[in-house]
């Protein structure tokens, strides 16, 4: 920046003067110009009025002698000797060395250069009426000639009179001008050719030829530029008399530029000595202001690369201006990026929630504490709990109120771990770090007081609310040395714990994993099993009491493994709800069911069990209208099976589905009726069309009294509501015989028949139909 300021006000500066210095140069050219030009205008003026001089002077004498009566007489009767005589003191009166007699015949008397007396004597002849003086070359010299005739009375001869214009001539008339000029007289040579007897102008024939030739066309004597061998110049043609019409002679001024420009040479020089100490003084001061501007700038870059590469750093504030206000704002702003980098570093690796370690810095916390406990040989434990009941929390007091929870939760098991590393995994799962009290009993001394504590009700704004905890441990090395095999057993213990009944602890044992990668395997299995078509539905009927006729079948899923053979859905079927396959798997027992029901009697009923998970699905619905319309049966032959737990979880949404489904004529019955919590308010919130008799209450039906109350209970509330009963698991004809004296109508189990499949099926709707036929008979 320092030198971009530098070389900007140093070249700015620069071009002023050098703009400067054009304009000076431009105006002392000018005045130079009009200078030299005014004085070869004067010089011309000067030389021309010398001539009319010289010629009026040498006409005088002329006159005087051609006037003297015996000076005619003698040049009359040509008597030689009065005729040099008079030459002579005619010579001494003009100061000329060139005096000549020129009688009408063309004799010439007198002395003097032998190729002037050749032009001399055809001169007088030449020359045009009216004209008396002009200029002639004798090839190597230049003669200004004045002629006087010589009249008696009548003209007899001329008085002619040559003025050599010579060098000594010439340096005369530069005398008389202001400036140093240089006077030469040139001559034609031939055609357009212009010499000057002076050697120094053989450089310059060319050019100086065709500039007269430029004036002579222009027919004004104006002083103009001309290009000479020893550089530019101004100079002024004159045009010499000439004996004829033709100019013959120009007298040539000229002033080389550099002579003109010389008085101006120190101007000049201190015009560039002021400018070079201008601009010596300007790069020094714009040197001291770019440092001034460009340090506290500086210093900010420097600054800012360090808060890039993430130090925290600050530049003095030297001044108020602009600098100093960027300065501060610097500051503040790296103020701000450090708070700001600290706060997403801690958000990165905390809860936002609970302030507690997240599961990245627990992750991290796991592998350095196994490292530790590698050198040392020590264990570490890993405990793994999660809140039973949270998300019924959320569900019925809202998300707030979980918020709350999950915060004084947080706060209890800190104080219940004391040393230990507690970190929020996500959701209600939390985790902990045991170091040292490993190898004791303090896994299981902390899991304890845990579970114990939160036992109790929790009040968590306004509400008391019950919860619990589940707890999983894994301790290393023996439940794995590195931190992903370490937690993956925990969850493993964690789980059992659940399926213990929740509210426990459990530790994790090999049997665990093996079963997980068991579970893991049918989770896999299942999906290929969807996609290959592995499953199929086998039907139980159902009998009615009344007629001993059967009135429906229920839709029972089988797979057949490749490998495994008959797979239980005791044993497929938990895993599917816990990973979602029960609704594809759902979905297709339903279009499977009611494709088959099409080919059964028109009275005849399809029942099909559906999980609390297909009924949280927002497609169900969609799903059974598909079913129906593909396989083309009447809406009420369908009849949907649930348990008493879809309405556990969004009772209003399950219920508004349920009308739904009702309102377009399907059937629905209550399967486990007995075995739940509430049944009796299920009954009063949605109208079933049939109750399902638990088999643990038909089993004792025969030998118990107490399972007969129930299931007569049972009978007449179902009775009392309009809705029909079903037993299941009958399997002995004094079942069948007590369920028929209590009213229930219809029954299913071993007794009258398996599950079987759908041609199997077929063939008892024929055998029945048959006996209903033989009956009628």
């Amino acid at each position: 920046m320092r030198t971009k300021l530098s070389v900007l006000y140093t070249g700015m500066f620069a071009l002023t003067l050098m703009l400067v210095a054009l304009v000076a140069q431009y105006a002392i050219v000018a005045n130079v110009e009009r200078s030299v030009l005014a004085e070869l205008t004067n010089s011309n003026k000067i030389f021309s009025r010398l001539l009319d001089l010289r010629s009026k002077g040498l006409r005088d004498s002329a006159d005087t002698l051609a006037r003297d009566f015996g000076f005619r007489a003698a040049v009359a009767t040509g008597d030689q000797p009065t005729i040099e005589s008079a030459l002579a003191n005619l010579r001494t009166r003009s100061g000329t060395d060139n005096a000549y007699i020129i009688t009408d015949d063309g004799t010439l008397t007198g002395t003097g250069d032998t190729a002037l007396k050749k032009i001399a004597a055809q001169l007088p002849f030449r020359m045009q009426e009216g004209r008396n003086a002009a200029v002639i070359s004798t090839g190597a010299r230049s003669y200004y000639v004045v002629t006087t005739p010589i009249l008696a009375p009548e003209r007899i001869g001329w008085v002619l009179f040559a003025i050599e214009l010579d060098a000594a001539e010439m340096r005369a008339l530069e005398g008389l001008s202001t400036i140093p000029l240089t006077a030469d007289v040139l001559h034609r040579k031939s055609g357009s050719q212009w010499v000057s007897p002076s050697a120094s102008r053989g450089a310059d024939q060319n050019m100086i030829s065709d500039f007269v030739n430029v004036s002579l066309r222009q027919g004004t004597a104006e002083a103009r530029p001309i290009a000479l061998a020893a550089g530019s110049a101004f100079a002024l043609a004159k045009p010499l008399p000439a004996a004829e019409n033709e100019t013959e002679s120009v007298l040539l001024l000229s002033y080389p530029f550099a002579k003109a420009m010389q008085p101006y040479r120190a101007l000049q020089g201190g015009i560039v000595l002021a400018g070079l100490i201008g601009l010596v003084l300007i790069l020094f001061g714009s040197l001291k202001l770019a440092r001034s501007i460009a340090r506290p700038i500086a210093r900010l870059d420097r600054a800012a690369r360090a808060l890039e590469e993430g130090e925290r750093t600050e530049v003095p504030v030297d001044s108020d201006d602009e600098i100093g206000r960027l300065a501060r704002s610097f500051n503040a702003m790296s103020t701000g990026i450090a708070e700001r980098e600290n706060r997403i570093a801690h958000l990165a690796f905390h809860d936002s929630l609970t302030d507690l370690p997240n599961r990245v810095l627990f992750r991290e916390q796991l592998d350095a504490d196994l490292r530790r406990a590698t050198h040392r040989d020590a264990p570490v434990a890993v405990l793994c709990l999660d809140l039973d009941g949270f998300k019924s929390v959320n569900d019925t007091l809202g998300h707030p109120v979980g918020d709350e929870m999950l915060k004084l939760v947080s706060k209890l098991i800190s104080e219940l771990c004391g040393e230990a590393h507690l970190a929020r995994l996500g959701g209600d799962e939390f985790a902990i770090i045991l170091n040292d009290q490993a190898a004791t009993d303090r896994p299981r001394a902390l899991a304890q007081s845990i579970v114990d504590r939160l036992r109790e009700p929790l009040f968590v704004a306004g509400h008391s609310v019950a919860t619990g905890a589940s707890i999983g441990i894994a301790i290393a090395p023996h439940d794995g040395d590195d931190a992903d095999t370490l937690l993956k057993n925990a969850d493993l213990a964690l789980y059992r714990a659940k399926q213990d009944g929740r509210s426990t602890f459990c530790f994790f044992e090999p049997a665990l994993d093996a079963a997980a990668r068991a579970r893991r395997q049918l989770e896999l299995d299942m999906r290929e099993a969807l996609s290959e078509g592995q499953f199929r539905l086998d039907f139980q009927p159902v009998l009615c009491l009344k007629n001993d006729r059967i009135s429906g079948f229920e839709a029972l899923l089988r797979w057949h493994h490749p490998t495994r053979g008959l797979v239980s859905p005791v044993e497929f079927i938990p895993v599917a709800e816990d990973t979602g396959l029960i609704i594809q798997i759902g979905e297709w027992v339903i279009h499977e069911a009611c494709r088959q029901a099409k080919s059964w009697p028109a009275h005849m009923r399809v029942a099909v069990n559906v999980s609390p998970l297909q009924f949280r699905s927002p497609g169900l619905k969609g799903v059974i209208v598909q079913a129906l319309a593909y396989s083309g049966i009447e809406p009420h032959r369908l009849e949907i099976e649930m348990t008493e737990s879809i309405f556990l979880e969004n009772t209003d949404d399950t219920l508004a589905l349920l009308h739904s489904l009702r309102a377009l004529g399907i059937r629905f019955a209550l399967d486990d009726f007995g075995t739940g919590y509430s049944s009796l308010s299920y009954l009063r919130s949605f109208p079933f069309d049939k109750i399902k008799i638990d088999r643990s209450f038909v089993t004792g039906i025969a030998s118990e009294q107490n399972a007969a109350a129930i299931v007569r209970a049972i009978v007449d509330l179902a009775t009392a509501l309009g809705m029909e009963t079903t037993a299941e698991g009958v399997e002995l004809e004094s079942q069948m015989a007590e369920l028929r004296a209590q009213g229930c109508g219809t029954i299913q189990g071993f007794l009258y028949s398996r599950p079987v499949s759908a041609e199997q099926a077929a063939l008892l709707i024929t055998a029945d139909a048959q006996d209903a036929r033989r009956e009628a008979a």
